[in-house]
């Protein structure tokens, strides 16, 4: 048991007072009439990268460089020429990231720039130059989980268990414990054999949590509120196909579910931190590395994921929460019914990463979902669902605990 608990404090994302996709569109009107407007090209190209534009995006960062060259703009053309992951917009992504390192100013802003620069030098395989911006970055913020993922990513590669395992120790005794460097450290255990020691880093045993939720004021009961919940989703403004840079596959995501017109999503989500508030006050009473970093005060974020027969999720840990969660929306009955791993969802260890003996030898977990459950677990749990194959939709809306 915890010495001492201290309080917690969870708030709900705020929603959206606009849809994106209406906002973009207000925006390229108000560009047009104001195009000296720096403050609303900006705006403007952050929500094209956000809505996966790159072209766009890098058209409006390129003219707002060019005017007055500044860190933020020559590192969002990094991340911008990052994404569209051909050969030569890896070598403009260094090009930039090396014109914004003189310009980061704090360390935690250059730490940024030198996360992109490295992942710029590996994807043009040079992995050693890319490991040793890597390390840079993690000397001026050793809380950037972009630098450390792709520096442990490197290690395992080339199998060194033993540097990986150090620097996961290392970032840990420093207090740094976000689910990169949780995740690298079972990584790295199970690379070197020492399975029971990886499988408690995660402790699913303890720490998954499953459970259905109670009907809130104003629905006769849970059903007519997912009805609800799947009407709004599947009409959202902003729903698309295949969002860039997720795990998810051939499926259909809202990246920010609630906004002003909303009714039954905001529902949910309080029900769902009510949930996530009664389970930490159980984490509480335990001890873990785990639950020891947990934040005091936190932020529920959700977003939601529709499937049809041929989408599902790769394996992935959620990078930026403390917690993790999803709720089950609507889950076909071939799915609930089942008997084979389609639309379920897993907890184990990528094969890519640690080969398919180890994933074996480690194990996994099976939920087969149906409507109204919903689960929690540490967020750097790996996890993956499989194609239901189908007819019909598996809807559910995920979140993360994030650090307030």
């Amino acid at each position: 048991m915890t010495d001492a608990v201290t309080t917690f404090s969870l708030e709900i994302e705020p929603p959206l007072p606009l849809a994106k996709a209406h906002e973009v569109d207000l925006l390229r009107k108000a560009v047009s009439a104001n195009p000296s407007s720096i403050t609303l090209r900006g705006r403007l190209a952050s929500l094209h990268f956000i809505q996966d534009r790159f072209d766009e995006a890098i058209d409006l960062y390129r003219q707002l460089w060019d005017e007055s060259p500044a860190a933020s703009w020559a590192a969002m053309l990094a991340e911008c020429h990052i994404s569209r992951e051909t050969p030569e917009d890896d070598r403009m992504a260094e090009h930039m990231a090396r014109l914004a390192l003189p310009l980061a100013g704090e360390p935690s802003h250059e730490a940024q720039v030198l996360a992109v620069l490295g992942k710029a030098l590996i994807r043009q395989g040079r992995h050693e130059e890319g490991r040793t911006t890597l390390m840079a970055a993690l000397q001026l913020d050793p809380f950037n989980a972009n630098a450390y993922k792709r520096l442990v990513a490197l290690d395992l590669a080339s199998g060194s268990t033993a540097s990986a395992l150090a620097t996961a120790e290392q970032l840990i005794g420093r207090g740094v414990t976000h689910s990169r460097v949780l995740a690298g450290k079972m990584l790295a255990l199970v690379g070197q054999g020492r399975f029971d020691e990886a499988r408690k880093v995660v402790d699913l045993d303890r720490f998954l949590y499953r459970g259905h939720l109670a009907a809130p004021a104003g629905w006769s009961d849970l059903a007519s509120l997912n009805r609800d919940v799947r009407s709004e989703l599947e009409r959202h403004p902003d729903i698309r196909f295949d969002r860039h840079g997720t795990a998810s596959s051939k499926t259909w995501r809202v990246d920010q579910p609630a906004f002003a017109s909303s009714v039954a999503i905001p529902a949910l989500q309080a029900l769902i931190r009510e949930a996530v508030i009664d389970h930490v006050r159980y984490l509480d009473q335990e001890e873990s590395v785990w639950v020891q970093g947990r934040p005091d005060r936190a932020i529920l974020h959700n977003w939601c994921v529709i499937t049809d027969g041929d989408g599902y999720e790769e394996w992935h840990v959620h990078q930026h929460g403390w917690m993790s969660g999803v709720y089950y929306v609507d889950v076909p009955d071939g799915i609930t019914l089942g008997t084979g791993p389609g639309g379920c969802i897993v907890f184990g260890l990528p094969e890519n990463l640690v080969g398919e003996a180890a994933a074996r030898d480690f194990g996994q977990t099976l939920v087969r979902p149906k409507s109204g459950l919903m689960m929690l677990f540490p967020s750097h749990t790996y996890h993956r669902t499989f194609p239901h194959l189908g007819t019909g939709r598996r809807i559910c809306l995920a979140f993360d605990i994030l650090r307030g």
